[in-house]
């Protein structure tokens, strides 16, 4: 499944993009409901994991070796991966399945966009799921 922008996060986006100033930073948010993302969707869309080892991953809005790596095209596709592609990781001790993950301002909680992992992923007392946050336009 692609990543989606519902109309919120658009906004959100564009009004970074455009107005400047301070940025918010990011949280990433695991999902255990199966919902595919879309256009009307808000925040309060997809419902939160909460296995026992959860917490939301703050992704600072800034571009250094440590946050987000400068944007860089090749072959037509420009993209940044978030902390030098060091995975964020979540080490479960009960069980849940997560289907997807979604990112909301920081403070804001607005939905800036989400996305249904391929296949659910079933986590297992123990067990460790990694995810390398990357933005890319084609």
């Amino acid at each position: 499944m692609a990543l989606l922008c519902p109309d919120v996060g658009e906004v959100l986006l564009l009004t970074d993009l455009l107005g400047g100033g301070t940025l918010e930073n990011w949280k990433l948010k695991l999902y255990k409901t199966n919902v595919t993302p879309a256009e009307s969707d808000t925040a309060g869309s997809y419902t939160v994991a909460d296995f026992t080892g959860y917490a939301d991953k703050t992704l600072t809005r800034s571009l250094t070796g440590s946050t987000w790596a400068t944007p860089a095209t090749s072959s037509g596709t420009t993209s940044s991966q978030y902390n030098s592609g060091t995975p964020q990781s979540w080490s479960a001790t009960s069980a849940q399945t997560i289907y997807g993950y979604y990112v909301v301002g920081a403070t804001s909680t607005t939905l800036a966009f989400a996305e249904l992992l391929g296949a659910s992923i079933s986590l297992i007392n123990p067990s460790t799921l990694t995810m390398i946050p990357k933005v890319q336009f084609d």
